[in-house]
């Protein structure tokens, strides 16, 4: 993703949502007039995505920014700003969509491990009982034979 380092300079004139660069800038960028960008505070991972707006007045190491997306990103003027260029929508879901496939197929492995291991335990247990119930019933039928043997004597 590219992105560049600029100082914040706060915009006298309310813009929300806009971030004023010089066309170099935004030429280094990639990128052209009306893009998208995210706006980040470094320190706290903090970001606030605006459209770009090529102004011939901006110094080329300065960003311009309503004090409203200054507060929504945690900067304020003077400050260092982080300026990537925003991955198109289809680029977000497709990544989003790979992302959510990924774990959907760790989490279903596992699920499958699970009731893989869940089945052998409930075959075990089914042996065992049997086993068990056998030999009860072995033992049972010893004890009534043996009753019914000693009263016929």
């Amino acid at each position: 993703m590219k992105e560049v380092r600029l100082k914040i300079k706060k915009r006298a004139f309310p813009s929300h949502g806009r971030v004023r660069l010089n066309e170099s800038i935004v030429t280094e960028l990639g990128i052209q007039n009306g893009s998208s960008v995210d706006l980040i505070n470094s320190a706290t991972n903090t970001s606030v995505s605006v459209t770009v707006f090529t102004d011939s007045m901006v110094e080329k190491g300065q960003a311009r920014v309503s004090g409203e997306d200054l507060k929504g990103v945690g900067l304020k003027e003077g400050d260092e700003v982080i300026i990537r260029v925003t991955p198109p929508l289809a680029d977000r879901l497709k990544k989003s969509a790979d992302e959510a496939s990924r774990t959907i197929s760790e989490k279903t492995g596992t699920l499958g491990k699970k009731a893989q291991q869940t089945a052998e335990d409930v075959k075990a247990g089914a042996g065992k009982a049997y086993e068990g119930a056998s030999k009860a019933t072995k033992e049972g039928l010893k004890k009534i034979k043996k009753k019914v043997t000693e009263k016929d004597l």
